[in-house]
């Protein structure tokens, strides 16, 4: 566990206690400022070690517009001098519009901090993934050659000491030094594949390559991919467990024909591709989709209620 200060030492002690940390918990411990992405980085990384829960608190957070507002709606319409409904989309927005309550400062600040916790919480949970770790650094390299724009694949923040000249003095070192470990991730996935290896050993290996992948996934975020361009990994990532559920389902069914051989080896022969280019089995691939979904749904809804406010 990395060197925590005092601040984040009791806000660690508290979710370990409880099993989990409230997004007023967590935001009463960034700063009102711009948040330091050290600090944020160590928190998140804390959440994510540590396995502690992140949960909304609905007593601070902002509430959404009341659904029966929006159910109103429909029971007001007027009728203008020439006899037509007057509630046109335009007539209907503005209005609904007029009945949202300003957010105060404190919760756009509240709403602010939500939206970066989140946003970074679904990126590194989606990087941890090997497919998207590959795709990842892909683009990066693709940019590092040059043969995508800088600008509309990289975010750059002044705030987050992100500027142009730092990711690119960043660039080729971090980009070699993932690709070493993935060089030395794929000499471990073979180890794993030997039916020799005793427990204890295999342990080893997994830990070594948990570890390394934190390591990638942090380098690469240090980089500061646009969000926009994971959304196509995720959605490829989406279908890719689904084929393999599929898959899997339909060798389970297929395993007692002797008619069916040629097509069970066939369904077989795909779903190890697959799970060589994941390096999952179709349920821990479906459980880190569903874990991803959790955490761009948190992250989708705190932009949501920012700028619904």
């Amino acid at each position: 566990m990395r060197c925590l200060d005092e601040g984040l030492r009791t806000l660690v002690e508290a979710g370990l206690k409880h099993g989990q940390l409230t997004f007023s918990q967590v935001n009463s411990y960034l700063p009102d400022e711009a948040p330091d992405p050290v600090h944020l980085d160590n928190l998140i990384i804390c959440l994510e070690e540590l396995n502690i829960q992140l949960v909304p608190d609905p007593e601070v957070a902002p509430a959404a517009v009341p659904l029966v507002v929006r159910k109103k709606r429909k029971q007001e319409i007027r009728i203008d001098d020439e006899g037509r409904g007057s509630e046109d989309p335009i007539r209907v927005y503005l209005s609904q519009m007029g009945e949202i309550p300003l957010l105060t400062r404190e919760e756009e600040i509240f709403l602010a901090k939500q939206i970066e916790v989140t946003r970074r919480r679904f990126r590194r949970t989606l990087l941890s993934t090997e497919y998207a770790l590959n795709y990842c650094h892909e683009t990066l390299q693709r940019v590092h050659r040059g043969e995508l724009p800088f600008d509309r694949t990289i975010k750059v923040s002044m705030t987050e000491s992100l500027e142009k000249e730092q990711i690119l003095g960043r660039m080729p070192i971090n980009l070699a030094t993932i690709a070493d470990m993935r060089r030395r991730d794929r000499e471990d996935y073979e180890l794993l594949k030997s039916r020799t290896l005793s427990a204890q050993d295999r342990a080893a290996v997994q830990q070594r390559l948990q570890e390394r992948r934190r390591r990638c996934v942090t380098l690469l975020e240090e980089l500061s991919l646009r969000t926009q361009r994971l959304q196509p990994c995720m959605k490829r990532l989406e279908q890719i467990s689904a084929r393999m559920t599929e898959l899997h389902e339909q060798i389970e069914s297929l395993q007692n024909l002797q008619s069916a051989a040629d097509e069970s080896r066939h369904l077989q022969r795909e779903l190890d591709e697959l799970q060589a280019l994941t390096q999952e089995t179709p349920a821990s691939l479906a459980a880190r989709v569903r874990a991803i979904h959790q955490r761009h749904n948190e992250y989708d809804k705190a932009m949501r209620d920012l700028s619904g406010g």
